[in-house]
């Protein structure tokens, strides 16, 4: 009894959970490390690897908080600051000149004798350092200027204006010195004060600064040397440092020296011991076992669990959409896709195991080589890509697992696809094995793993490599057997001349038989041209006139004397010829023949129309024997070629029947002939699902011009060294 769409819907939906299930208890199995039974202050009994690289907390915090603590106090160069100075010493030199333009006269006493003093010549000056208090009340020399105090009045002045307080030596130099040493002594001051007060300065670096500043100006000073010092004071008497202090940079340097450290951590790496025997678990340590999650807490870990749901439903996802979009036509029965569940499964299941004690291991390539094999080489890079990313967390993210897992299954795929021969098995061997060896050492070299880290890395991907491949080609015929799935193994064994069904085709219709050699000549040899499935488009080609075996004697090439269809209406005569496509597909599923075989004999004429009985029937028409045919039942009820071979069995098949149908013995005719058959092809649009390009189109013509030259080459015609003599002779 058939089951209803909605049993089978349901029964789908409970498989595919429980299997969701099975996996999901798997991956979250093989992903948790060991665990153990450890408190603080406990003595350890074990020695604990970190199974994963880790961020030391404890050392990290200690580390940003000295780092913070470092960081000085920011100042800032204030222009506030720097405005005060510089109006500052303006107004200094200003009430200088002030007090200089309006100076105290000394109170004149008389001279003891009458001797006049010398008048001054015009080039002379009074001398200003020389002061005297008597003169003569009778002469009209000018007033004679106290310099005490109009030194003592600048000196008061500054302290009142400014709240600075100079001493009376610069008070008096201030107060006698001339007016362009006044000037050159303020533009001294004005000058290095500008230059000074332009940077930021504190205390300190002022100091140095005047010094600096002080030390140039004495080598280019070259009179009046003495005024050096004098600049050098009122500078110092004169300028503040111009910066002020800033808490929120402070406190933002302070914070950024902390996030630097912080997110730039102390990592223990993978593989530290963090724990030795007879070791007291201190808080600090305790802390990074629970972050490793080693310790036995007695919770079940749901975040985990949930990470890991997420990573199942993501890849199965994606490969659920990959499978029903892109290997819709080579999955045509649930046994294929059971056989397809398998090979991701196994190693699934596998790894579960050896991974905790052989992270790098996992047998990926036991799915590369068996996907690759039976459903094509785009199916067996997706899924092998989909089932490393499930095992990727049993290896606790080992980098080098990932690149391996990559890179060998690319291998593996490439050289399972192409398989021809069984010799070829242990070329696959070699190349996983040796790609996953040097894989392994050039990742564990960049990584700068010790030396016996990297030889034992090298070793177990070897191992994994060689021994997944020996292992999926021993399941081939397990599953050839189980899931009557074609690989190159079954391929070969099916192109061997003694199958049963070759033996029948070559007995029962050996014309057939003979036309199906030349076809898979043609087919091998354009298959090869594009870089298609050879050995497939060949076997192909083998059996895709097997339908002919219900009746042999109706197609012209098994027949020797009477046509049967001479005597048979075209109608019936062409329900004859179009059904043994479908007559093939029943006899090789009797054989077992699989899935790619059996799209070929039921493609190889697609939809295409079955002229010589169409015409034969319009004919009789015209003469009134019936009536007029209609062109669809003369047509082939077929699918058209949806793949590369099938096509290229339909091009073969149609090119040797009619190099068989004309006669054709030249290379020339050939060529044209042959791009006639294809152009007849491609406007009845049976190539549109083919795949195949225009210049696929062209490398096949060649290819078949290739074969036909062969065939065509005529032998030389040796001499008969002894000849029949006739009886006259």
């Amino acid at each position: 009894m058939k089951l209803t769409s909605r049993i089978r819907i349901l029964l789908v939906s409970v498989v595919s959970i429980l299997l969701l299930a099975i996996v999901l208890a798997v991956i979250y199995t093989g992903s948790m490390p060991e665990k153990y039974m450890l408190r603080p202050g406990d003595v350890s009994p074990y020695d604990i690897i970190a199974p994963r690289s880790i961020r030391d907390q404890a050392e990290t915090e200690m580390r940003a908080s000295r780092a913070a603590a470092e960081v000085t106090d920011i100042v800032l160069r204030s222009d506030q600051i720097v405005t005060t100075v510089m109006v500052r010493v303006d107004h200094f030199f200003e009430l200088i000149e002030q007090e200089r333009s309006d100076p105290p006269i000394a109170t004149p006493t008389p001279l003891p004798t009458a001797t006049p003093a010398p008048e001054p010549t015009a080039s002379e000056e009074p001398a200003a350092t020389e002061p005297t208090n008597r003169t003569d009340p009778t002469s009209s020399a000018e007033p004679i200027i106290d310099q005490e105090a109009l030194a003592s009045r600048i000196s008061w002045l500054i302290n009142r204006e400014l709240q600075l307080i100079i001493s009376q030596n610069d008070a008096m130099i201030f107060a006698t010195v001339g007016d362009d040493r006044l000037a050159s002594i303020g533009g001294h001051v004005r000058s290095i004060a500008d230059l000074i007060m332009s940077d930021r300065v504190d205390q300190a670096t002022l100091r140095n600064r005047i010094s600096e500043k002080v030390i140039s100006l004495n080598e280019s000073i070259v009179y009046n040397k003495e005024d050096i010092n004098v600049i050098e004071r009122s500078l110092t008497l004169l300028l503040e440092p111009n910066v002020v202090y800033d808490s929120v940079a402070t406190e933002n340097a302070r914070k950024a020296a902390y996030d630097k450290v912080a997110n730039n951590p102390v990592m223990i790496e993978k593989g530290t011991r963090i724990v030795s025997i007879d070791d007291i678990i201190t808080d600090e340590t305790y802390s990074l076992l629970l972050d490793l999650d080693l310790i036995d807490s007695g919770r079940f870990d749901y975040m985990h669990l949930a990470g890991i749901l997420l990573l199942l439903l993501l890849v199965c996802g994606i490969a659920t959409f990959y499978v029903l979009h892109y290997e819709k036509e080579n999955i045509n029965s649930t046994r294929d896709g059971v056989a397809l569940l398998l090979a991701v499964l196994i190693p699934l299941l596998i790894s579960a195991y050896i991974t905790r004690h052989a992270p790098l291991s996992p047998p990926v390539y036991f799915a590369a080589v068996l996907i690759a094999a039976y459903f094509g080489f785009r199916a067996s890079i997706i899924l092998s890509m989909c089932i490393a990313a499930l095992i990727l967390p049993m290896t606790n993210f080992n980098p080098i697992f990932l690149a391996v897992a990559m890179i060998g299954s690319l291998v593996a795929a490439l050289f399972a696809k192409g398989i021809i021969r069984k010799d070829n098995y242990a070329f696959i061997i070699l190349a996983t094995s040796g790609v996953n060896f040097l894989t392994a050492l050039a990742f564990s070299i960049i990584q700068k793993d010790s030396w016996p880290d990297i030889i034992l890395n090298c070793s177990y991907t070897a191992a994994s490599g060689a021994l997944s491949v020996i292992a999926a080609i021993g399941f081939m015929p397990l599953f050839e057997m189980l899931f009557n799935s074609v690989s190159p193994l079954r391929l070969i064994e099916l192109s061997q001349p003694g199958h049963p069904l070759l033996r029948r085709l070559f007995v029962e219709a050996p014309g057939s038989s003979q036309h199906s050699m030349m076809v898979a000549n043609l087919a091998d040899s354009a298959a090869v041209a594009i870089g298609a499935n050879a050995l497939l488009a060949r076997v192909g080609s083998y059996y895709h006139d097997i339908g002919k075996l219900e009746s042999p004697l109706m197609f012209t090439e098994n027949q020797e004397g009477e046509n049967p269809h001479d005597y048979l209406p075209p109608d019936k005569s062409a329900n004859i010829i179009l059904g043994h496509p479908d007559a093939g597909v029943r006899i090789g599923r009797r054989y077992r023949l699989p899935a790619p075989i059996l799209r070929i004999i039921h493609e190889h004429h697609g939809s295409t129309a079955q002229v010589y009985f169409l015409h034969k029937a319009r004919k009789m028409a015209e003469n009134g024997e019936h009536g007029e045919p209609d062109p669809n039942q003369y047509k082939y009820r077929c699918p058209i070629p949806s793949t590369r071979e099938s096509s290229i069995v339909m091009l073969a098949d149609s090119v040797e029947a009619a190099m068989k149908s004309t006669g054709t013995s030249t290379i020339e005719d050939a060529e044209k002939l042959i791009r006639r058959v294809i152009k007849s092809k491609n406007e009845q649009d049976q190539l549109v699902q083919s795949g195949l390009s225009f210049h696929d189109i062209e490398l096949i013509i060649q290819a078949f011009l290739q074969v036909y030259t062969g065939h065509f080459h005529e032998r030389i015609k040796y001499p008969d060294d002894h000849p029949v003599r006739q009886p006259s002779e």
